[in-house]
């Protein structure tokens, strides 16, 4: 079984595998700023369903993004846990490829901006969205599509397993969190106190 997580957009979602790819368990709720929660609600919903949980997982997936900065760090933190825990590797696919693996998808970015990824291509951040048809989310749209955990299962057989340790999100631009103009723990003046 495969245990994977989607935590990158307000929708967050878990689902259990068999080693063919099909889906045995899935869940997902909306987790404005709850993803972890809400990833722990779920897992619970499905030991009570299936009889069992992630202990019995040969390998953890996670949405790579991109995505909310803390949000797209909760599924691979999630994953990443639960691999050391129990001994297993992870894999990781990026939200393009849960919404869609083989169309255009927008997902958003920083304000007025939008990342659009064609098939076979790098994807590209713009304030313009594509002419042609494609799924997704983020401002304006009126059809929103979101990653979830459940589209990992086609993806399954071509995700190389990777050793926890190594395995992170995957940023497109640099993240906007700020950095403390005063070291954590100094004061302005020099006193630690």
């Amino acid at each position: 079984m495969i245990v994977a997580f989607s935590t990158s957009s307000p929708l967050a979602s878990v689902a259990a595998f068999a080693p063919s790819g099909d889906v045995l368990w899935q869940g997902e709720r909306p987790a404005l700023h709850q993803a972890s929660g809400v990833c722990l609600d779920l897992l619970s919903e499905m030991r009570r369903e299936l009889g069992f949980g992630p202990e019995r997982a040969d390998a953890f997936a996670a949405d790579l993004g991109p995505g909310s900065f803390t949000g797209v760090r909760v599924g691979v933190i999630l994953a990443k846990t639960f691999a050391f825990i129990y001994g297993r590797p992870v894999m990781g696919a990026d939200a393009f490829d849960l919404i869609d693996p083989q169309g255009i998808v927008v997902l958003p970015s920083k304000r007025g901006e939008f990342f659009v990824r064609r098939p076979g291509e790098a994807p590209v951040r713009t304030a313009d969205l594509p002419a042609e048809p494609f799924l997704g989310f983020g401002p304006g749209l009126n059809h929103e599509v979101f990653p979830l955990a459940a589209r990992f299962g086609p993806l399954l057989t071509r995700l190389p397993r990777e050793d926890a340790v190594l395995f992170a999100p995957k940023y497109l631009i640099e993240p906007s969190i700020s950095i403390p103009k005063v070291p954590y723990g100094l004061r302005p003046g020099g006193s630690n106190g």
